[in-house]
């Protein structure tokens, strides 16, 4: 990142010059503005916005934000920003959009104004369900352009429903009624600090070494107090302890970890400095399945962003002084893929799960590579550069366009750097050394600071000599037919496949998601009903003719249910498996020519090796 940008002459106050400091000393701090939402109608998915701009007169552009972190991409919904009103004093002020930014209006400041109201309508965002909210404060801001979002100063405030509680990292100045009035803070800062509240909410002090509380809502008063039936308090507690043994150092003064609960938003997150945020199902907290299936992935990974993220952050992806962009994404790999690694040793570590269960997903995702046509023509880098693109990709063809392959694979390149320091310094150097070197480095509060690729393998030969350019060049930049499994050989463990299913997959139960998994055998994902979500080129599925969107009706002259079909693969008759599918209008017969029987991936131990997985999944003392 710059250490400067040139401030374009916009009717701004305030225009505050940027230093080369992690802060900037202010003796007495004047926002540049203040920012009121009334979520007292979130209940029909609407919020109301009023701010106050202090203003010179003259050219005025205020920006709603695009390009949103975490989300890697120009994901800001302006597609719900409405009614727009500009007003000084009792003066109704012109606006105009740019049409080369759709996400700036434009307005003209009349002499002797310096201040200009601003109010707008939010829809459709921050509304969890009629009991809670997760304000998301880049969906109700507008800003003016020209102040660094690090130096831009906004005093912020949300007004609640009746007797709703709230929780967040900002500090509280003033609470009346349901308003609830918050510190100034710079416009990155305000924008990483979400605000989670509910009807039902409540605030948990964690039993960690580092100061940390778990702010959750529900759908019910239920939902709330029976959340520990689980002991999920515990698990984030060593959770937090677990981040204090790997990392060393933090950056933030407590920890909030927002966590809401509703079938209306089952599956969900983004990582913050201070407040990450998970939605996972109804009383989600208080089952030991959800705890489970959703710890590494989400409860374990949005957190230790903070870290790998938040703190230290591509400066390709924080070249911007606003949210603005463009930014770039090709060191996801890092940002992504390395925190997908360190959620699974975190989540496993700290009890959310145990190691057999995280060496079933690790197999499983071996295999979905193994099986990837895609691989042979697209490196991983470019999953990463197009990565906005990709999250928004719902059908079929995956194995030939690629996903975002940098989360899960570049979780296995990792563990192959893990593996390779610890096979050459005999134990004495693990991954480990270079988490806490390069993200945790020293206490320090919410700040960036940025990193190149160079950087990132200049840290890891600092902690053992090896050319790590060269290493990431083969697995990351260049196009490689194989999936990267040679990291799971060295750890101790080798893919195989047999007859028993894999657990059930923490996206499983999502819309318009695979639920049913016949990958290795003949090829194909269905959803619950039998609609065909993924056919995988050059397998039997494939073969005969299937594409994603049909739909097996019956198989071997049997209704299908999950059940029927994996019998059929089981035992399939002369090596033959009839179906009957719907395609569009046309109801069709297809034969599928497979006799391999049901074949499901799993890791066994690779006999007289050294078991690096288990060593590395094991949990750390705190130092």
């Amino acid at each position: 990142m710059p250490n400067s940008w040139k401030i374009p002459a916009v009717g701004l106050l305030v225009l505050i010059a940027i230093t080369k400091s992690d802060l900037v000393a202010q003796s007495t701090p004047v926002p540049t503005m203040t920012l009121l939402v009334d979520e007292t109608q979130a209940f029909r998915r609407i919020a109301f916005v009023h701010e106050q701009i202090r203003v010179q007169p003259g050219p005025l552009a205020l920006a709603y934000p695009r390009w949103i972190p975490g989300e890697h991409g120009p994901t800001g919904p302006i597609q719900n920003l409405a009614a727009i009103r500009v007003h000084s004093g009792e003066v109704t002020l012109p606006w105009t959009r740019d049409p080369g930014d759709i996400n700036t209006i434009k307005i003209d400041v009349p002499p002797n104004t310096n201040t200009v109201t601003v109010d707008f309508d939010t829809l459709l965002e921050n509304t969890i369900s009629d009991h809670q909210i997760l304000l998301a404060w880049n969906t109700t801001v507008l800003y003016p352009r020209g102040i660094d979002k690090r130096e831009l100063l906004i005093e912020p405030s949300v007004l609640l429903p009746p007797n709703w509680k709230q929780g967040s990292s900002l500090p509280v100045t003033n609470q009346a009624g349901g308003r609830v009035t918050f510190a100034p803070t710079s416009l990155e800062r305000l924008i990483d600090s979400p605000v989670l509240a509910g009807e039902f909410f409540r605030a948990v002090p964690l039993a960690s070494k580092w100061p940390a509380e778990l702010d959750f809502t529900g759908d019910s008063q239920s939902a709330v107090d029976t959340a520990d039936h689980a002991h999920a308090f515990a698990l984030f507690g060593k959770l937090i302890d677990q981040d204090q043994a790997m990392f060393g150092f933090r950056h933030w003064q407590t920890m909030h970890l927002l966590v809401s609960q509703s079938e209306a938003l089952p599956f969900d997150g983004l990582e913050h400095e201070d407040s990450p945020w998970d939605a996972i199902g109804d009383a989600g907290l208080a089952k030991k399945d959800e705890l489970e299936r959703f710890g590494w992935p989400l409860l374990a990974h949005e957190q230790s962003h903070s870290w790998d993220g938040k703190y230290r952050r591509p400066a390709e992806l924080y070249s911007k002084p606003d949210y603005q962009g463009p930014e770039r994404t090709t060191l996801l790999w890092v940002y992504e893929g390395l925190n997908e690694y360190i959620g699974m040793l975190l989540a496993t570590r700290a009890g959310f799960n145990d190691s057999a269960y995280m060496r079933d997903y690790l197999g499983r995702i071996a295999s979905d590579f193994a099986h990837e046509a895609g691989r042979t023509t697209t490196p991983l880098v470019d999953t990463a550069a197009q990565n906005w693109v990709l999250r928004s990709v719902h059908g079929g063809w995956r194995s030939l366009r690629r996903s975002q392959d940098y989360y899960d694979e570049g979780a296995l390149i990792w563990l192959r750097a893990d593996t390779l320091i610890r096979e050459q310094s005999h134990d004495r150097v693990t991954l480990d050394d270079f988490l806490r070197s390069f993200l945790g480095q020293r206490d320090t509060g919410p700040i960036v600071v940025p990193y190149t690729r160079a950087d990132v393998e200049a840290s890891l030969s600092a902690i053992w000599p090896y050319d790590w350019h060269s290493f990431f060049e083969k697995y990351v930049y260049q196009v490689n037919s194989l999936p990267p499994t040679d990291g799971l050989e060295a750890a101790g463990w080798r893919l195989v496949y047999n007859a028993t299913p894999n657990n059930k997959p923490f996206y499983a139960d999502l819309p318009q998601v695979p639920s049913y998994f016949a990958t290795a055998s003949i090829g194909i994902d269905l959803q619950t009903d039998g609609t065909i979500s993924e056919v995988f080129p050059g397998e039997p599925a494939y073969d005969a003719g299937l594409g994603p969107d049909m739909k097996i009706l019956a198989v071997d002259g049997n209704a299908y249910s999950p059940d029927v079909i994996s019998a059929s693969i089981a035992h399939p008759r002369g090596g033959k498996i009839s179906l009957v599918v719907r395609n569009f209008d046309t109801v069709e017969t297809r034969e599928i020519q497979y006799a391999g029987g049901l074949r499901y991936p799993h890791l066994e131990r690779i006999p007289g090796t050294h078991d690096y997985l288990t060593e590395i999944l094991t949990p750390r003392n705190i130092n």
